[in-house]
């Protein structure tokens, strides 16, 4: 019978420092990919925000068939928040009351904002303002969504095509817009690569 012999198997010296360097060089990577990555998510978080609210105010104006007032508070005061607001309204001629008013508020660190060296969307509704909507900065001081979707003035005849830049200060890669078309009320989602805008 032969006899089996047990070795005892392990790492050499040379296997575990290799296993190590290979451990740091892909700790530096993500390192380096995380930098600016928080900053990115509040910026992708201000945009979702301001694109579910309206996304949001647009469905409830269909499906209860009553106009939508659409409110952006761009510069609330200090220490306040920008927000978006709607409100549905009561229909015409109702002695019901109007609905409460429904706010959203965005991250603090970003705001309503037009960032340096960055173009209009593809859309080219405009970017002279940080909010310009109906070729009006800051947009018409009446805006609404009607119970077929447009995205409309009180009068409810004028469509009003428009975007909202957002941003972090002097953070070029956190520059984000939503842009809504007045005549179907579809609300956009843009991201700037440093180069472009991608949707």
């Amino acid at each position: 019978m032969k006899r089996m012999t047990k070795r005892n198997r392990g790492f050499t010296l040379l296997e575990a420092l290799i296993v190590v360097g290979i451990m740091f060089v892909l700790m530096g990577i993500a390192i380096i990919q995380s930098f600016g990555s928080r900053e990115s998510y509040l910026a992708n978080s201000a945009m979702d925000t301001v694109v579910s609210q309206m996304r949001l105010a647009r469905e409830l104006a269909i499906t209860q068939r009553r106009n939508v007032k659409v409110t952006i508070v761009a510069n609330p005061g200090p220490g306040l928040a920008a927000h978006v607001d709607y409100q549905i309204l009561a229909a015409p001629g109702s002695k019901e009351a109007n609905g409460p008013v429904v706010p959203a508020i965005i991250p603090v660190q970003t705001s309503f904002m037009l960032t340096a060296g960055v173009p209009d969307t593809p859309m080219n509704f405009g970017n002279s303002a940080p909010i310009y909507i109906g070729n009006v900065s800051g947009g018409p001081p009446f805006m609404e969504f009607t119970s077929t979707g447009q995205f409309t003035d009180n009068t409810g005849f004028n469509t009003l095509n428009g975007t909202l830049f957002i941003g972090i200060t002097a953070q070029k890669n956190t520059a984000r817009a939503v842009t809504v078309m007045g005549g179907t009320g579809r609300v956009r989602p843009y991201t700037y690569t440093g180069t472009s805008w991608i949707d």
